[in-house]
């Protein structure tokens, strides 16, 4: 590490201590608008419990890397570590359970059906699992479906935004304090095949890898904005894209660029909110960019007109193409593909997905599970017509670019991202259809009433602010 990294670390480090005030400044005023419910707290738990292990290794161990035989990077983390991701699974497992069983019995539920979707996809990815050999069910398998039943009767909106925004706040800031205790910890090195971003660093906070990092900053960035209220969350949207920009994963810092952007430019509301206005001029702006942005990715690992510049991921999705045709309507399943780095056939690099969301759900799901995938978007986007649609835009823009390649939503297993697939399938419906009202006991508490007198007057609290 250069004494640049270094002062660079040290700058991330300063930024994470002075966050801390509109951080607690966001959080108090959700609190005088009863923002928080159980909903927030299954979402924050979802994305704390899921990544426990791998910020359990980081911090401890630091970032040492373990060589295979034939000197790749050995996927995988100790046995110490594992046994802490069986206990946080198993906790995860419990409180979804408890939660729904709570909705059920004690709220007045209403069904959310976009969860749904994704659950048939992770069903029809445990059963084409099953039919190609591999286990039919594995725990992390389990946990995802609990998570995404969860979805099914919680809350949709802010609460399930607030929750996701105060997971990625939370990394953020842990990720700056262990840049001032130890930078070296949250670098990685920069090579040949790896080369640094534009701020000279790759910074993976308390993560494996600043892919991973990058990816939970660029989807919470509209649930930063959306789950949050009043002028703070300019400044928190702010510092959640710099540290993305600050990640050096190209992708990451575009994705980022471009959703602020498009916030910028819609500056969406959710229901409830003061000031929230149609405005159908935006959607015909906006349709055209989110079409270009899921073609792109949809059409990339068949037609790359640079296959040299892409690296390992053309010859994976070639791999993957030439596999397709002997399952093309049902897929592999959500295994199959990692089960190739223990036979040898492919690197640890890029065996926990084919790096392109597309051809991940095409592989493993087939026709009928791209058809799905279709439809959960399309559902997402339509369910809170012209009024909702600059929400889910926003929510959707950083899901469809990192698509392009990575994959931030599996629907085969839990991972560090199941959270911000949580929150997205809860973007809710129309902002002229009112909110239930509260059961006792519920935890619940309406959308848009402040549980008590907050310290602002609410009009400093709309969308345009």
């Amino acid at each position: 590490m250069t004494n640049d990294q270094a002062f660079k670390a040290l700058i991330i480090g300063i930024l994470a201590l002075v966050s801390l005030v509109p951080v607690t400044a966001a959080l108090r005023h959700a609190r005088a608008f009863g923002d928080w419910d159980l909903t927030s707290t299954l979402v924050l738990l979802t994305g704390l419990l899921a990544n426990v292990p791998s910020v359990a290794y980081v911090l401890r161990a630091g970032r040492v890397q373990r060589l295979d035989p034939l000197g790749e990077v050995e996927i995988g983390f100790p046995q110490w570590v594992n046994r802490i991701g069986t206990v946080s699974n198993a906790v995860l497992l419990l409180a979804c359970v408890a939660f729904v069983v709570h909705r059920v019995l004690f709220a007045r539920v209403r069904v959310n059906t976009a969860p749904l979707v994704a659950l048939a996809l992770v069903v029809l990815f445990a059963l084409s699992d099953g039919l190609h050999g591999q286990q039919l069910l594995v725990p992390r398998q389990l946990v995802l479906f609990a998570v995404l039943l969860v979805g099914v009767v919680a809350r949709p909106g802010r609460p399930a935004f607030l929750g996701a925004a105060a997971a990625v706040l939370l990394f953020s800031v842990l990720g700056g304090v262990e840049a001032l205790v130890e930078p070296a910890t949250v670098l990685r090195e920069c090579r040949a095949d790896n080369p640094c971003g534009l701020l000279g660093i790759h910074y993976a906070g308390v993560f494996s890898n600043e892919n991973i990092f990058g990816m939970m900053l660029v989807l919470g960035i509209p649930f930063v904005w959306l789950g949050l209220r009043g002028r703070v969350r300019c400044v928190l949207v702010g510092y959640v894209a710099l540290l993305a920009v600050a990640t050096g994963s190209t992708m990451s810092g575009v994705a980022a660029i471009a959703t602020v952007a498009l916030l910028a430019l819609l500056r969406p509301g959710l229901p409830g909110d003061t000031g929230a206005r149609t405005a159908p001029g935006r959607v015909l702006v906006t349709v055209p960019i989110l079409l270009t942005v899921a073609a792109v990715g949809l059409a990339l690992p068949f037609n790359h007109p640079s296959p040299d510049r892409l690296g390992d991921r053309a010859t994976i999705w070639r791999m993957a193409g030439a596999e397709l045709p002997a399952s093309p309507f049902v897929g592999f399943g959500g295994k199959t593909w990692s089960a190739k780095y223990p036979a040898g056939e492919i690197p640890a690099a890029v065996s926990p997905s084919l790096h392109n969301q597309w051809i991940d759900v095409l592989y493993a799901g087939g026709l009928v599970g791209l058809a799905l995938f279709l439809l959960l978007l399309l559902h997402l986007l339509a369910r809170g017509g012209v009024p909702g649609f600059p929400a889910a835009a926003v929510v959707l823009l950083p899901v469809l670019l990192t698509s392009v390649l990575e994959r931030p939503w599996s629907f085969g297993i839990s991972n560090a991202l199941t959270f911000a697939l949580l929150a997205a399938v809860l973007i809710p419906g129309s902002v002229g259809r009112a909110a239930p009202p509260a059961a006792p006991g519920s935890g619940s508490s309406p959308a848009a009433v402040p549980a008590r007198t907050p310290d602002r007057r609410p009009a400093a609290t709309g969308p345009g602010r």
